[in-house]
């Protein structure tokens, strides 16, 4: 058989040159520290040597042996076994050592003679190693070997098993420090802050529209008697412009509440540490929407390309993006929220005779006074549980401190 392939093989402190099949079916091999050759078939005893004698010209010739007198004990053969890739042998070596699996037993073939020992190891696929010229030896003699053959190949399964075992243990191991390492950041930015415990002191929810500016007007405007007075006798508008932004405040306050029956929850006057505060903060299934107000009463405007025309004047430079509000609410609610908390400006103008929007950033809304009910169908940002851990976040004063 011309067609048979000698490959060299060293594992385990073997030195083998092995005889496969066209197919890779290895039928025999030639151990070159004891000089003995091995035959899985005792068919192919001629191709084995003549295929490891073209290969290891020096190697010596096999003589066969008469057997012995006597009827034969013939035994079933195992079928050719198709020899399975290295991490496949070592897995099922391990388990049948578990005792999970049983090994089954070698079985032995009737000879007329005394033939090559039969030793059944599953090998890895041929690999091409360097090995050094083989050693000569004076007989190599083919004998059937005993039952006791066994012990080799159990140890050598116990190796096998031993390494496979740490080998899947690292494998493992690198998997889980992979996901770790891929996950770290998300974890670590996850991982929210202790949320002070809510008081009635520290509980937004009862902070009515501009209640900096009622504050404010309470300490130096005119007392509610003479504020009634003079709408009553219709004298001259109160010159203090924080009463026309309270005016604001309150309008655009009543328009978002009629948001609160489609699942919205609003928080008013939100204070921040360096004195200013989110005139209105919407919170709801389609995100979180800081809320500003700029009271124009009468006045028709324009906005586009970053400026502001009011009635017929000139355009003046208007920075929509430059409002610090929605970036510090995103950073304080998800100081404390284990998901993204994404934070949008809103820009009501009210009073105004006519709006007109030609283009805004993105992530930037302006509306009119009665176009704020545009947001009440917004969904698919936040779910319903969201919606409530983010309200519980935002009415606590707490957590504020430090946006």
């Amino acid at each position: 058989m011309q067609d048979l392939k000698v490959t060299s093989w060293q594992l385990f402190g073997h030195d083998r040159l092995y005889v496969n099949l066209p197919d890779g079916t290895a039928i025999g091999w030639a151990d070159r520290g004891s000089g003995t050759i091995t035959v899985l078939h005792p068919r192919y005893r001629d191709a084995v040597t003549d295929a490891l004698a073209r290969q290891v010209p020096d190697l010596p010739a096999l003589v066969g042996e008469e057997a012995p007198a006597g009827p034969p004990t013939p035994r079933i053969p195992p079928p050719v076994p198709r020899i399975p890739p290295m991490r496949g042998m070592r897995k099922r070596r391990a388990v049948q050592e578990a005792g999970l699996v049983p090994e089954p037993e070698a079985a032995l073939v009737p000879a007329p003679a005394p033939v090559p020992a039969v030793e059944l190891i599953a090998v890895p696929e041929p690999v091409q190693v360097q090995v050094p010229a083989p050693k000569p030896v004076a007989t190599t003699d083919c004998v059937t070997e005993p039952d006791s053959a066994a012990a080799p190949a159990t140890e050598e399964a116990a190796g096998a098993a031993t390494e496979a075992t740490a080998g899947e243990a690292a494998e493992k191991a690198a998997e889980e420090a992979a996901e770790e390492a891929a996950g770290s950041s998300t974890d670590r930015r996850r991982r929210p802050a202790v949320l002070p415990a809510l008081t009635p002191a520290s509980d937004l929810a009862s902070r009515r529209p501009g209640a900096k500016l009622r504050e404010q007007l309470g300490e130096t405007g005119p007392g509610a008697l003479v504020r009634v007075a003079t709408g009553a006798l219709r004298r001259h508008k109160d010159p203090d412009p924080r009463r026309g932004a309270l005016t604001g405040e309150r309008r655009v306050g009543a328009e978002l509440k009629r948001l609160t029956r489609h699942g919205w929850r609003v928080l008013h006057s939100v204070p921040l540490p360096d004195g200013s505060e989110i005139g209105h903060l919407l919170i709801g299934p389609g995100g979180v929407f800081a809320v500003s107000t700029e009271h124009r009463p009468g006045a028709s405007v324009r906005i586009g390309d970053g400026t502001l025309r009011i009635d017929d004047g000139d355009p003046q430079p208007y920075v929509l993006d430059g409002r610090p509000g929605a970036r510090r609410a995103r950073a304080a609610l998800e100081a404390y929220c284990t998901f993204d908390v994404p934070v949008q400006t809103v820009l009501v103008f009210t009073g105004v005779t006519a709006l007109e929007v030609v283009a805004t950033p993105v992530g930037v809304s302006v509306y009119g006074e009665r176009q704020v009910s545009a947001l009440a169908p917004l969904t698919g940002v936040l779910t319903a549980t969201q919606v409530e851990r983010v309200y519980d976040v935002a009415r606590n004063e707490e957590a504020w401190l430090d946006a």
